[in-house]
């Protein structure tokens, strides 16, 4: 199997009508798609013969173990735990017979937990994730307590930015100490999450392309993510800032059919997917 196709998707009907043709508008997420849009991309993949593969399928794959895979697999994949992608995603999914990796920000379950804004009602309680489908939805790491915020004024993201006042020492052990303990809260939660995949937010690795503040980031971060991760998700087609990178499409509310269509069958066709 010369490739696996990955789609990353965040919600569904943020600013949009569930029925919309397209999720757009002033007061539409660029993140979201409409309810009628997701179930269309995904009967179209069903009609193409496409069948969802879990986490653990998609690492033997990338590792190359034996593995067994149907004939045209795919990896759908959704980021930060959004309550509206799971109330109005499930049914769309299981009608389909589609299975999907909840990327997970620790903090924002825990604030849903909590009932504190801007998490309470957006994004999915830990128990309300503990309750999905195990046949539809596995668990892996986007982010811990502070992974998906802004650090400081200093810099825009939390994983490529070494403060001015650390050391390389410092920072490592900041980054390095919330991705483990994010990764251990998120396993004591939901047991089955797959400790091999990290999403990384905003593509924030340390490349060049990113804001990263230091000198350390671009050196430790994406070594250090080969090292903890199997996979390495980014939404960039020809990742090589390091070991293990794969590539993700990320899938907006302002595409069309036809446009979902060109861009997943030309990434394919650019060899995007391959390992």
């Amino acid at each position: 199997m010369a490739d696996i196709p990955v789609l990353a998707y965040h919600q569904l009907d943020t600013g949009c009508k569930k029925t919309a043709t397209l999720c757009t508008g002033a007061n539409a997420d660029i993140e979201s798609l409409s309810q009628t849009q997701f179930a269309t991309e995904l009967a179209w993949l069903k009609a193409q013969g496409y069948h969802s593969v879990t986490a653990a399928q998609y690492v033997a794959w990338d590792t190359g173990q034996p593995v067994t895979l149907p004939t045209k697999p795919i990896l759908l994949t959704v980021d930060d735990g959004v309550l509206d992608f799971y109330a109005d995603g499930t049914a769309t999914l299981q009608k389909d017979g589609f299975n999907v990796v909840s990327f997970i920000v620790t903090q924002f379950a825990d604030g849903a937990t909590a009932g504190v804004d801007p998490y309470a009602g957006w994004n999915a309680t830990w128990a309300q994730l503990q309750a999905l489908p195990t046949t539809t939805y596995g668990f892996a790491f986007h982010a811990g307590a502070a992974g998906h915020s802004y650090p400081s004024n200093s810099c825009t993201y939390f994983y490529p930015c070494q403060l001015p006042t650390e050391t390389a020492a410092q920072y490592e052990a900041r980054v390095s100490g919330e991705i483990t303990a994010g990764r251990a809260e998120l396993s004591q939660y939901l047991p089955a999450t797959s400790t091999s995949f990290w999403a990384v937010p905003w593509d924030a690795i340390g490349q060049l392309t990113q804001p990263a503040s230091g000198t350390d980031p671009p050196t430790f971060l994406p070594a250090y993510a080969g090292s903890q991760f199997k996979v390495v998700f980014l939404q960039d087609p020809n990742p090589t800032y390091g070991p293990n990178e794969r590539y993700r499409l990320e899938i907006h509310g302002d595409m069309s059919l036809s446009t979902f269509e060109s861009n997943f069958l030309g990434n394919i066709a650019d060899g995007f997917f391959n390992k």
